[in-house]
């Protein structure tokens, strides 16, 4: 019975990863088959990015669907990212929000515990990990962020499977989610998320009050003004056992949108900003905006030092903005962090905040030495 129960999770396992590949190969390879190479040897894909295609605000894409693209820490991110590159004379740059939509619902619900996260120095990451296996690390004390933080060094594949949890329970997810999505089995999956409930009870508590609310009103209010209507919920006993499915579906995309999700709008209002900057500035023609893939922005910008240095003060600039009562915080602030994509999508070369000219000159130099000898 146990060889059984084993080749059943190896099968698990190899379904979950075939679905995760199956997405990619569907949104991407047709496009690329179909497209015909110029003589420039380079194919533009021009997809869609739609202001109301989600509940939550949040942009959404299609023809392709450039929100398909894995995250960095899969192992499918970067086959697919090394067939994007900038073209010639051109730098390929984005700018990512640093954890973006858990920051948000630390500050949002004032959760004790996901607040310290962030203003203690912790890995959130490390962190989520000894709260879903504590069991595991007994020598660990959780109040001090090294020895929390050395997670990330001693038990890298645990922290690597805690962002999938995170994200799964953060959005409602129950522990069959994660026994569907990684491959858990029903025991670890309930202790995983008995854990998470008694770690986060204050953010549980929060969201559940809001939707508690929603129920009687018949909406639920998100970023900037953004109302999330919740009809079925008004309609039924919200919370019952007996609930219906339509109304449990609601209330979860409901809850996903007030918890965090609706303040991907940040996104759009940093864009925003920054392009009017752009606008009236003497760099107009040289930085143009290509995409917005949930928390980070694209953009293509002229292979030159002085333009990169106006892109990496402005943009993190108006990325760092957090004047909203709901949202505002002595200590735990939004940022955001610079990458240049060279030679590919798939490659990343870090600027930090307030660079100066100097160190930005050093980057864009040798990416210029680089693109000369490979045309030798």
């Amino acid at each position: 019975m146990k060889a059984l129960a084993i080749e059943k999770a190896k099968v698990l396992k190899a379904l979950i990863e075939l679905n995760k590949i199956s997405k990619i190969i569907d949104t991407f390879i047709p496009i690329f088959k179909n497209k015909t190479i110029p003589k420039q040897d380079k194919v533009y894909l021009h997809g869609s990015f739609n202001l109301g295609g989600t509940i939550s605000g949040r942009l959404s894409s299609s023809n392709p669907n450039m929100q398909q693209i894995p995250s960095s820490g899969s192992k499918y991110a970067k086959p697919i990212k090394k067939c994007f590159s900038a073209p010639e004379g051109w730098l390929l740059c984005s700018a990512d929000f640093n954890a973006l939509e858990a920051k948000i619902n630390a500050l949002l619900t004032k959760d004790p515990n996901k607040l310290k996260v962030y203003s203690d120095g912790f890995d959130s990451h490390s962190f989520n990990t000894y709260i879903y296996w504590k069991d595991k690390f007994p020598y660990l004390d959780p109040n001090k962020p090294k020895d929390i933080n050395s997670i990330a060094d001693t038990n890298k594949p645990d922290r690597q499977n805690s962002k999938a949890v995170t994200f799964a329970l953060q959005f409602f997810g129950t522990y069959r989610t994660l026994m569907n999505n990684s491959g858990f089995s029903e025991k670890e999956a309930k202790q995983i998320v008995a854990n998470y409930e008694t770690a986060y009870k204050v953010s549980m508590d929060w969201v559940n009050e809001k939707l508690k609310q929603a129920a009687k009103d018949g909406y639920a209010n998100g970023a900037f003004g953004l109302r999330i209507r919740t009809p079925i919920m008004k309609q039924v006993i919200w919370g019952s056992s007996k609930m219906p499915y339509e109304a449990a579906a609601e209330s979860r995309t409901a809850g996903n949108a007030i918890s965090g999700q609706s303040y991907g709008l940040l996104t759009n209002r940093a864009q925003n900003e920054f392009l009017a900057r752009v606008a009236a500035s003497k760099h107009r023609l040289d930085i143009q905006p290509i995409a917005a893939i949930h928390d980070a922005l694209y953009f293509l910008v002229k292979e030159d030092a002085e333009t990169v240095k106006f892109l990496n003060d402005n943009l993190i600039d108006c990325m760092e903005w957090q004047a909203d009562a709901a949202i505002e915080h002595p200590t735990v602030k939004l940022g955001a962090e610079l990458c240049i994509h060279y030679p590919t999508w798939a490659d990343e070369i870090k600027i930090s905040n307030k660079a100066s000219l100097d160190q930005i000159q050093e980057v864009t130099d040798a990416i210029t030495d680089c693109i000369t000898n490979r045309k030798q």
